[in-house]
């Protein structure tokens, strides 16, 4: 947490020292187990490793989807002709969709050593410089960025909780902790790039791509039978869209390709048909949002 928002390395742990939760590390979990009370936050091994493997898998979308996003963009076709005409596509979406069923199989499977794993994703490592592939290294990053987005909106829910402010409405509760994470790790990052000589919207751009994964490792996680929500949650389509839309970047940064190609690596392992017309990537982002 303090890594990926070092910025307020000082007020996490005045915080942390504040609250004091208890952090539980479950053992031998044969579901996916991150939850907060006011005493305690409660994660299991298997679940980070999920985590790693769709940030992992999820990054290579770019790859898969990101030239029809901008070919649609400049040359006016829909991203459906595009991707009937690309040659290409079915052999890198394969490996995409392999990727993306592993995590789903880790995900159900009971116990995690028997799910298989992809041959060229690595398994978990503490550091990004045990990675020599710079594509690694910047899945690691932003990987860390959506651990850390769990964490934070976690963390939310014990500070909530412990101060006798949880909303009535569970919901709005799940909800408010999203915002929170997502205000929490960008509000002061302008001193972070001030310090280290980075231009404002590069640091923004890196800690949104994080919590673009973030949103799709939510989407990934959450049962098909409560995409559309429950007492405890809206749907997964309003929470992905109050973690992406609200993002303070210009239409054109590379962030909305990235959040677009994501979306629609989503929608094509639904089987879901992409009815956008062509457009550039940001309002492409709202319209597969509305469409989830």
């Amino acid at each position: 947490m303090t890594g990926t928002a070092p910025e307020r390395r000082n007020e996490i742990m005045a915080m942390w020292d504040r609250y004091n939760p208890e952090v539980i590390v479950v053992q031998d979990a044969k579901h996916i187990t991150l939850n907060a009370t006011k005493d305690r936050i409660k994660f299991d091994a298997k679940t980070m490793e999920v985590f790693w493997l769709i940030g992992f898998s999820g990054w290579r979308a770019i790859e898969c989807y990101s030239p029809n996003v901008i070919v649609s963009a400049a040359s006016g076709q829909t991203i459906e002709a595009i991707i009937l005409d690309d040659a290409e596509l079915p052999e890198v979406e394969r490996a995409y969709r392999e990727r993306r069923a592993a995590a789903q199989t880790l995900i159900d499977a009971a116990d995690p050593a028997t799910a298989p794993w992809p041959s060229d994703l690595p398994r978990p490592n503490a550091s990004r410089d045990a990675f020599d592939d710079p594509q690694y290294k910047a899945a690691f990053d932003l990987t860390c960025f959506a651990v850390a987005f769990a964490l934070f909106h976690e963390f939310r829910h014990v500070m909530l909780d412990r101060d006798k402010q949880r909303p009535e409405d569970l919901r709005e509760e799940e909800l408010a902790c999203d915002i929170w994470a997502r205000e929490f790790m960008t509000v002061k990052l302008a001193a972070y790039a001030q310090d280290h000589g980075h231009h404002y919207h590069e640091v923004l751009r890196k800690r949104s791509m994080g919590f673009a994964l973030a949103a799709l490792i939510l989407h990934e996680i959450t049962p098909v039978w409560d995409h559309g929500g429950n007492a405890a949650y809206f749907s997964v389509a309003t929470r992905l869209q109050t973690i992406l839309d609200n993002t303070y970047l210009p239409d054109d940064d590379h962030f909305w390709v990235f959040a677009a190609s994501l979306l629609i690596g989503i929608f094509r392992q639904k089987g879901q048909a992409i009815t956008a017309q062509p457009m550039e990537a940001r309002p492409l982002v709202r319209h597969l949002l509305a469409g989830l």
